[in-house]
């Protein structure tokens, strides 16, 4: 094994840790905050259900709202975007954005929990709410970003803003179309309701027609 892929491999490690706790203290706040309520959650109780401490959680996020809302613009893992930014996996941008989003739904189990409360905490604190709509600034950033990374220039604001618009959406009805489905997986979920969406845009032959009339 050769010294630069030893340092990778120390790199990659340190980046799981850091999304692993990055999604702990998020999860954290999420079950505190719908047990206890908002303003009774405090950073310090978030960081001590996860075993870190206080210092730590800021290294994290600024607020115990931000980490309620949790890591927005960390799109997919560090893995998936370095693959996406090269061009991968499939070379169709709307399928690898798709793959991109699916690659964060790890460990499903974890991130079903986190929308279940989301949920809870959506209709019985109106400041999440807020948050959450106004984290939508730093979706179309990170999303400019990595479209642009993969494109190799500048996109417009318009299109990052219409993407990110489009995977929020599509993911939201994923995630949903599961409720009567505990078992199901979101990743393929995901990817149903990307094709299902890739429909709008076909162009019907004509025994197509036939049959739609």
């Amino acid at each position: 094994m050769t010294r630069d892929t030893v340092e990778q491999a120390a790199v990659g490690l340190r980046e799981q840790k850091k999304r692993r706790t990055l999604l702990e203290l998020c999860l954290a706040a999420r079950r505190l905050a719908v047990e206890h309520g908002l303003d009774a959650t405090n950073v310090d109780d978030i960081a001590k259900s996860v075993g870190v401490s206080s210092r730590t959680f800021f290294n994290y996020y600024d607020t115990k709202l931000d980490a309620v809302v949790g890591p927005i613009e960390e799109i997919g893992t560090p893995e998936a975007r370095r693959q996406f930014v090269a061009g991968g996996p499939t070379g169709v941008l709307i399928e690898d954005l798709t793959w991109l989003h699916a690659a964060g739904f790890q460990p499903e189990s974890e991130v079903r929990e986190g929308i279940s409360l989301v949920t809870k905490l959506v209709m019985a604190e109106p400041r999440v709410l807020a948050a959450f709509i106004a984290s939508g600034a730093r979706m179309e950033a990170a999303t400019a970003e990595l479209l642009s990374a993969r494109l190799g220039a500048d996109v417009a604001p318009e299109f990052a803003s219409l993407t990110a618009g489009i995977m929020t959406t599509i993911t939201t009805r994923a995630a949903m179309s599961l409720a009567a489905e505990p078992n199901g997986s979101l990743a393929a979920a995901l990817h149903e309701h990307c094709a299902m969406a890739a429909r709008l845009f076909d162009r019907p032959d004509d025994s197509t027609r036939e049959m739609l009339r």
